[in-house]
């Protein structure tokens, strides 16, 4: 077994503490250059592909971090947005192949701009800013190499990364999460470079988890750089948009005994944890009838709802912050819920106008961004998170299309303000809310409804395509897509920050959830290699794409089998919440207080599935 001393353990928890002071202002002093063409030397290799299944030990699991990797399927990776996800800093640089690293400098005065890595497998092209910028905030967009900032602590290069997307550590279902931290030193002796990392994940590692491995120089520049990946139909059988998502319930992993079997590792040795590190976890092997006990039960969840470890992406500063997307639209964070605002030569559209606390400042933003009035107000849903504000965007604007038309004959107003458009059944629950006889005021509604599958104009140079998506959170949910810019904005049918608020007393479903999330990823290209292309604006939380979508489908997929499952059996309600079916997803997403609780989403989930049968 792997073991990792705890001075070691301690210094890594000592560098985690040291990477704060990451972004500083000072002028980089130069350190040992570690410019060249590289590759791992042998055995010190830890690509993290050549793993059996269940070959945990050493990993400093916690119960998610397990029960996500005991519950993973390898079919899983046959999904297209799996089958050319690049790799994550460590896996990229621990894992072979072959690596090139050189220098950014100021062509003026030679100063240090940044270091660029490049390394053959997945074709990880990175950036380490050397020049003492901070990090983005928190709802800037995650990538799979996240965001590198370093600096030369005597001749050892020291790098701080954050906003990386959700990966593998190891390709047998050990992952870590984007709330993961990455400090690594690049140490050089000559013709061999010593990388080590420390890998700190609060969602699926109770400890940093620490590696190390050598690289050697290249004497001759290798002519093996590429990485051709396309995703392609592995399964012929698989519908086209799975609401299928391979996994495994609870308990019932059929490799699970193969690993320990075939080496003679006891099967609580080959689960993982913290405790598999060091050399007193011996001793709960001797006793073979305690030690498979224990290891039984870590195949289930135990204790205590969690609730979501995750860094709240959302400012709460009072301000609206703008953050340029691409193309002509730009994300205005911090009244709720997320604005899309699309700008050209007419009037702004804007997608969702958050809660109305800061409606004001919502609409001094998008005039710093256009001089022109909104003119369109689209709403992806009538929760008030996202309707808040339509009032005091809608007489903030004005709509010229409609003077001189037939409407302004009909209409006194016409024109006077921002059309809102919205699907019919939005300003049917705004006029009577759910369960209320309290009206909304009328300048909020929608006054330009659809009924139909799809809206669609040409605003600001682009297509701009209005899709409803029937019973997903609500019965009126739609996704706004901004063609030429290649941005979608979701509505709640997609969020980073919790789990799907699926409404049933309005006509939401867990599998009208799982259908738009699919629909969604009709519409998404990516780039290159799982990454970039179309752009996503959630309902809450960080800018994302293609693959963030994906996850969050797949993670939607899997707690409706489970639930499924257990209603097969028989089970109740609370049987089902006693169990525990979110354990793997609950320190990411779960709430065990406020307006949207775990609970609640498993009963949403339960109930709709009971309603379907």
């Amino acid at each position: 077994m792997k073991t990792v001393n705890r001075p070691v353990l301690l210094l890594g928890a000592m560098l985690i503490t040291a990477a704060a002071v990451f972004g500083q202002s000072a002028r980089q002093q130069s350190g040992l250059d570690i410019s060249g063409d590289w590759f791992n030397a042998g055995a010190t290799t830890d690509s993290g592909a050549t793993v059996e299944l269940v070959e945990y030990h050493g990993m400093p699991f916690n119960e998610a971090g397990r029960l996500y990797a005991l519950t993973w399927s390898p079919s899983r990776m046959t999904l297209p947005q799996q089958q050319c996800a690049q790799y994550e800093p460590t896996r990229l640089l621990h894992g072979g192949g072959n690596y090139r690293f050189w220098e950014e400098r100021d062509p003026y005065n030679q100063r240090l701009i940044a270091i660029k890595m490049y390394g053959q497998i997945t074709e990880g092209a990175r950036t380490v800013w050397m020049d003492g910028r901070p990090h983005p905030p928190a709802y800037a967009q995650h990538t799979f190499l996240g965001f590198s900032t370093g600096k030369y602590e005597g001749t050892v290069l020291t790098v701080y990364t954050t906003h990386l997307k959700r990966n593998w550590i190891q390709t047998n279902g050990v992952a870590l999460s984007d709330q993961t931290t990455l400090v690594e030193h690049f140490m050089r002796h000559g013709d061999v470079i010593t990388y080590v990392t420390v890998l700190t994940d609060p969602v699926y590692l109770s400890e940093p988890l620490i590696r190390s491995t050598e690289m050697g120089r290249s004497k001759r520049d290798p002519d093996a750089w590429l990485y051709a990946c396309d995703d392609g139909e592995q399964i012929l059988s698989r519908a086209h948009d799975p609401t299928e998502v391979p996994n495994y319930l609870f308990g019932q992993n059929p490799f699970l005994l193969e690993y320990s079997e075939k080496h003679k590792v006891p099967l609580l040795g080959s689960l993982g944890g913290a405790e598999t590190m060091y050399p007193e976890f011996a001793a709960k092997l001797k006793d073979a009838g305690s030690a498979e006990a224990a290891a039984k039960a870590e195949l289930f969840p135990s204790g205590p709802q969690h609730a979501s470890r995750a860094v709240d992406p959302d400012p709460h500063d009072g301000e609206i912050h703008v953050l340029q997307v691409q193309g002509s639209v730009y994300m205005l964070v911090g009244d709720g819920g997320n604005i899309a605002v699309q700008i050209g030569e007419q009037g702004p559209l804007v997608v969702d106008t958050g809660t109305g606390q800061l409606a004001d400042k919502v609409i001094a933003a998008i005039r710093r961004l256009s001089d022109r009035p909104i003119q369109f107000i689209v709403n992806t849903s009538f929760h008030a998170d996202h309707t808040g504000g339509n009032g005091r965007l809608h007489a903030a604007g004005e709509d010229p299309s409609l003077f001189g038309s037939f409407f302004s004959g009909q209409f006194a107003d016409a024109g006077q303000g921002a059309t809102i458009i919205g699907h019919q059944n939005v300003q049917n629950r705004m006029i009577v809310p759910a369960g209320t006889t309290a009206a909304t005021a009328s300048e909020a509604w929608p006054s330009d409804t659809f009924i139909q599958g799809r809206r669609r104009k040409y605003h600001n140079g682009e297509a701009v395509e209005i899709f409803y998506e029937p019973n997903a959170i609500t019965d009126g949910d739609s996704i706004v897509q901004f063609r030429r810019s290649d941005v979608i904005a979701t509505g709640d049918i997609f969020t980073t920050t919790q789990y799907p608020f699926i409404d049933i007393k309005t006509g939401g479903s867990v599998q009208g959830e799982i259908d738009a999330l699919n629909n969604i990823l009709d519409k998404t290209v990516y780039k290159h290699l799982g990454e970039g292309g179309t752009l996503v604006i959630p309902g809450h939380g960080r800018l994302s794409d293609e693959y963030e979508v994906s996850e969050y489908r797949d993670m939607i997929a899997i707690v409706r089998d489970r639930v499924q499952a257990m209603i097969k059996k028989g089970a109740s309600l609370e049987q089902v919440k006693a169990a525990r079916v979110t354990a793997d997803y609950d320190d990411r997403f779960g709430a065990t207080s406020g307006p949207w609780t775990t609970d609640m989403f498993v009963e949403a989930v339960y109930t709709s599935l009971r309603r379907s049968k």
